[in-house]
């Protein structure tokens, strides 16, 4: 019978260059032939992983990455494609037309300026879009992730918003940059204010009626009887009040603003009842 230690010293032999390095080796594979590996257990895992952890050198994260991992923006940037294309487009057209028409009209006073009575109505639209009846499959499916319904409506108008006063404010800067009779901040502000109150308007509307063209078509109807009507002569209180003198006097700004806030924080509350509502039937 032949001995377990001359054919393992048989089987060194063959894959080293000498027998002396072979009988070397001998002993040290025979010890790992007898050991035995430990079992595997949740507790000792966790301890290799917090020994490995420990000689792992820390990462060394930039501004820019520790920004992006920040919740708020990570929900804002999730958003991003599930906004519907063709606002996004239809926004930067509407808001690049308003500033050309603009330049080539010259016109000096801010409530006649296009740019100023185009940019509340792009954002109103654009918001009203955001909610209506065709979202609500989706958000039956995003009811069931860890993030509130409210919360991802609130990044969209966010998004959408943002979006929109960034194409006002760059527009506005071209306008004052080119043509010295435009003040930069009187035109942002004769169409700041009415865009934040239209837009939480749109916004409150749609989720009330469950349809998107219903807070469109009355925040647009609203600005347009608004822009009609104040060109007329005011020659009795009936006109005077179809005018609405309140969307664009500046007396009037931060009420606008207020109520803004209002409107939005009340649509975000109807939308809490819809989120508890499909909790409940789920």
């Amino acid at each position: 019978m032949t001995n377990p230690d001359d054919k393992l010293r048989a089987m060194l032999r063959e894959d080293t260059e000498s027998p002396e390095e072979a009988d070397s080796l001998l002993a040290t594979v025979k010890q790992i032939r007898r050991w035995q590996a430990p079992e595997a257990s949740p507790q000792a895992s966790a301890e290799l992983l917090k020994l490995l952890a420990a000689e792992m050198p820390a990462a060394k994260k930039s501004w820019r990455l520790r920004l992006f991992e920040n919740w708020p923006l990570l929900i804002i940037r999730s958003q991003m494609r599930v906004v519907r294309s063709e606002i996004w487009l239809a926004s930067a057209l509407v808001m690049v037309l308003g500033t050309v028409v603009t330049l080539t009209t010259h016109s000096t006073s801010g409530g006649t300026i296009p740019l100023a009575i185009l940019a509340p109505l792009v954002a109103a639209v654009g918001v009203a879009m955001l909610y209506d009846s065709d979202t609500e499959p989706m958000l039956e499916l995003e009811d069931t992730t860890p993030v509130s319904i409210r919360l991802l409506l609130l990044a969209r108008l966010t998004l959408v918003f943002g979006f929109d006063l960034l194409l006002g404010l760059a527009g506005s800067i071209v306008l004052a940059a080119l043509n010295t009779e435009i003040s930069l901040w009187p035109l942002v502000m004769s169409w700041l204010a009415p865009m934040a109150f239209l837009s939480g308007l749109a916004f409150l509307l749609s989720v009330v009626f469950i349809d998107s063209m219903a807070g469109a078509l009355l925040s647009l109807g609203l600005w347009g009887l608004h822009i009609m009507m104040r060109s007329a002569e005011p020659i009795n209180t009936i006109i005077l009040a179809l005018s609405l003198p309140g969307l664009a006097a500046p007396e009037t700004r931060p009420v606008l603003f207020g109520l803004a806030a209002m409107l939005t924080g009340l649509a975000l509350w109807l939308l809490g009842r819809t989120e508890r509502h499909i909790g409940e039937i789920a």
